[in-house]
């Protein structure tokens, strides 16, 4: 799953593309890219906030392993 880590070093990847183009067309595009990896990091920041932190991360259970053999004769 994507983080927003992930999507904020997307956005100023983007954007360093931009900076860097020597076309105005393609540094448009580059800056819209920016923008939206931008709104989906805020958006996804909005939507963690709004569920609740037991819910965001569960417990790992580990299988119990037996110690004696069911059958004892």
């Amino acid at each position: 799953m994507a983080s927003i880590a992930y999507y904020r070093t997307e956005a100023e990847r983007c954007r360093k593309l931009a900076d860097g183009s020597k076309d105005p067309e393609a540094a448009g595009r580059w800056r819209a890219l920016a923008r939206d990896y931008n709104a989906l990091a805020d958006e996804f920041e909005r939507v963690q906030s709004l569920v609740p932190p037991v819910m965001q991360q569960q417990p790992v259970q580990q299988q119990q392993t037996k110690t004696e053999p069911e059958d004892k004769q």
